[in-house]
Parts: C-alpha cells; sequence; structure tokens
C-alpha cells in the first residue's frame, strides 16, 4: 500500500519522497546561493574604477553617464584611448546611476544564470550536484571577490562570461544536433555572436579557440549538414570574429599596447598555478570518468583492462567531447596572453569556465554511477554544502575578508 505523507499541506505519496527530497534540496541550494551572492554584492565596498566609470570619460570627471548620449560619448572614449572592453564599462556607468540594490539584485540573478548554464551545456540540465560543484569550483578559486562582486569586475568578468557561456551552450548543442532551432532563434544567435566576440578579449579569445576547434575537428560532420544549417554556422563564425577583431584591436588597445614592450613572458601560466588546487580536483574528475567508463566496458565487453588500443576506441567519444571542445580551446586561448603583460586571476575566468563545464559534467556522471549508493551521496552532498558556505560565513561579510582574501 502506497501511503501519504503530509508535509505543510502537501501530500506526498512515500514512493514519491525522495523525488520531492531531492527538488527541496535544489531549491534551497539555489536560495542559499542567491542569498549568498546578494550578501556579498551588498557587502563589498566600491573600487576606484567603479567610481571613475561612474562619469563620462573624456569629461574631467564633471558628468555622469545618465544618458544614451553620455553612453554613447563615454563609449568612444574608452574605444579610441583605452581599450575595446566598450559593453561592460558603460554597463558599469549605467547600474551606477541607479539605486545600489538594483545591481546588487540583478548581478545576483546573473550569477545564478552563469553557473545554471555552465551545468547546461553537456548536461543538458541542472542538478543539485551540479550546481553545487560549479559554485564550490569557484569558491576556492581565487579573487572570488572581485570577479563577482566588484562592479568593475563582474560587468568585465562574470557578465561577459555569462554571455561566453550561453553562447557555448547554444552553438555546441546546435552544432551536436542537440537543440533544434527555429528562425528567430538564428537570427538572434547570429547577432548576439557578434556581442560576445565584442564583450571582451579574453572571451574573445576563448570564443574563438572553441569555435575553431569545434568546426576543425567535426569538419565531415559540417559539410553533410544541410545548407541551411551551414550557412547559420558560418554566419555565427564570421559574426563572432568581427567582435573579436572589433575588441582585440580597438584603436585604445593598440595605443596600450604600444606604450608596453610586449614579449614573450612566461608569467601568464601563473593563473594556472596559482588555482592548481581546483584544476587538480577538475583533472581527477577526468581521470575517475575515464576510469568508470572502462570498468563499465569491462563489465560488458570483458576486454583488456590495461590494452590502450581498447581504452582508446572505448573513451573517444569521451576524450572528443571534454578535451577536444573545452579544455584544448582553454590551452590555446592563453597562448596570446603569453605576449600580453597583464594577465590577472579574475581575467582567468573565461578560461575556468570551459574546464568547469567538464568539470561540472564529471561530478553528475560519477554521482549516477554510484546512485545505488543514494544515502552515501546525499551525506557527502550535505557535507560539501557546508564547507562550500563556510566560505560564505556571516562574520566573513561582515569584515569584507572575502573580497580581499578570496
Amino acid at each position: 500500500m502506497n501511503t501519504e505523507i503530509n508535509i505543510f499541506g502537501i501530500k506526498i505519496k512515500k514512493s514519491n519522497l525522495f523525488e520531492f527530497i531531492k527538488v527541496c534540496s535544489k531549491i534551497g541550494l539555489i536560495i542559499l546561493i542567491l542569498g549568498s551572492l546578494f550578501l556579498l554584492n551588498h557587502s563589498v565596498l566600491l573600487s576606484p574604477d567603479d567610481y571613475n566609470y561612474t562619469y563620462v570619460q573624456g569629461s574631467n570627471m564633471t558628468q555622469k553617464v545618465d544618458s544614451i548620449q553620455n553612453c554613447i560619448q563615454t563609449g568612444k572614449f574608452f574605444y579610441n584611448n583605452w581599450t575595446g572592453r566598450v559593453l561592460p564599462h558603460v554597463l558599469i556607468g549605467i547600474f551606477r546611476s541607479m539605486p545600489p540594490i538594483v545591481y546588487e539584485i540583478v548581478n545576483t540573478l546573473v550569477f545564478l544564470v552563469f553557473i545554471t548554464f555552465i551545468t547546461k551545456v553537456l548536461n543538458k540540465k541542472t542538478t543539485f550536484l551540479g550546481l553545487l560543484s560549479v559554485f564550490g569550483y569557484l569558491s576556492f578559486s581565487m579573487m572570488f571577490g572581485e570577479k563577482f562582486a566588484w562592479i568593475s569586475g563582474s560587468f568585465n568578468y562574470l557578465w561577459s562570461c555569462t554571455a561566453l557561456v550561453i553562447f557555448v551552450y547554444l552553438v555546441y548543442n546546435y552544432f551536436t544536433d542537440e537543440k533544434n532551432l527555429n528562425i528567430l532563434y538564428k537570427i538572434f544567435l547570429i547577432l548576439y555572436s557578434f556581442i560576445v566576440g565584442f564583450m571582451h578579449e579574453n572571451v574573445a579569445f576563448v570564443g574563438g579557440s572553441f569555435l575553431v576547434c569545434l568546426f576543425l575537428f567535426n569538419i565531415k560532420k559540417f559539410l553533410k549538414f544541410e545548407n541551411k544549417k551551414k550557412i547559420t554556422l558560418v554566419l555565427v563564425f564570421i559574426m563572432f570574429c568581427l567582435g573579436a577583431f572589433a575588441t582585440i584591436f580597438a584603436p585604445g588597445n593598440m595605443n596600450r599596447v604600444n606604450d608596453v614592450n610586449s614579449t614573450l613572458s612566461w608569467l601568464f601560466l601563473k593563473n594556472y598555478t596559482d588555482n592548481k588546487a581546483v584544476l587538480i580536483v577538475a583533472a581527477l574528475s577526468v581521470l575517475i570518468v575515464f576510469i568508470l567508463n572502462n570498468l563499465e566496458s569491462i563489465k560488458k565487453e570483458k576486454i583488456k583492462f590495461f590494452s590502450l588500443k581498447n581504452l582508446k576506441s572505448h573513451n573517444r567519444n569521451v576524450v572528443k567531447e571534454e578535451f577536444l571542445y573545452f579544455v584544448l580551446p582553454a590551452f590555446i586561448a592563453t597562448i596570446p596572453m603569453a605576449f600580453i603583460g597583464y594577465f590577472p586571476p579574475r581575467a582567468f575566468l573565461a578560461y575556468e569556465t570551459m574546464f568547469m563545464i567538464v568539470f561540472s559534467k564529471n561530478i553528475c556522471f560519477i554521482a549516477k554511477y554510484f546512485e545505488k549508493y543514494e544515502k552515501s551521496l546525499a551525506i557527502i552532498s550535505i557535507l560539501l554544502t557546508l564547507v562550500v558556505f563556510g566560505r560564505f560565513s556571516p562574520s566573513t561579510l561582515r569584515t569584507n575578508k572575502l573580497y580581499y582574501s578570496i
């Protein structure tokens, strides 16, 4: 007999109780994430850049950005004199002219969109462990506050990387036939491609590397697409390249490059060494999935585990999907930074985004592989949640240490 349980006035069948708990856990996690980020955004003090970008550039700090005309004037000044990141800097001026609560709420929601789409690229859906793994990864990466709470940092890194991961989600799933797009979505994606390429030079490097690898390693598949799909993807590629070219080679960027003696330097690798803990965890997740895939193959087909040929054949799709389209593009995209002297950890977020896509997928695969041990997974999830949110304790927020230490 399948009896019912009354929980806060909601009648739940015992057979559906575990599913109900999973849904409530996911909702609770989302609320915790939103609450944590909102408090962080609310508590972090303004940086000098946040003050400077409030004003129309070139006006000697006398006119605030409070109109479309001012936005255009500021955009032109930035583009010709300082940087190609026109969109983020104009948005800073617009939001600084509004009550602070507007930025705090919107930026918190953008963060949730960011981590949600990271989990959706390869998983196709958002799960509790997917959200927790990405949030946990970010919590232990460097400069959390400067990437997600500092106003200038959020628009330059969080918002631009959110645009990037949505772009990767749409293009990858459309290319691999996982997602069909109607004509309006296709037009949107083509126009959106230019915007993403134009957002930020690091996003341009990562997104461009992703597109090149996706097309290069699937050229035979691409040639078999129907003409409409080919044209759409080619236009996406062209528009992204135009946007990337426009931001990377902005006159302002060229002026700054001429002022700096840019030579080959291995300092760009410091971001990898400084974030070695989280990157090692991500790499271990790839290794565990690789082993689990082969164990399954051994059980079904009785292959020899140490046969390299069999290992390659049974994991070709896994390696192709995770390494060629996400990990490899991130590494390729760091090459230009060897010639650019300034590469702070917060700028590493675009590259981390690609690693997190793989990490999230692997965590969900591992959990599904061991789903028969549901109680153990539940306990592990609770412990991991406590560890992650231990980084966002109220005492830490009150002293603003989070902004400076992470």
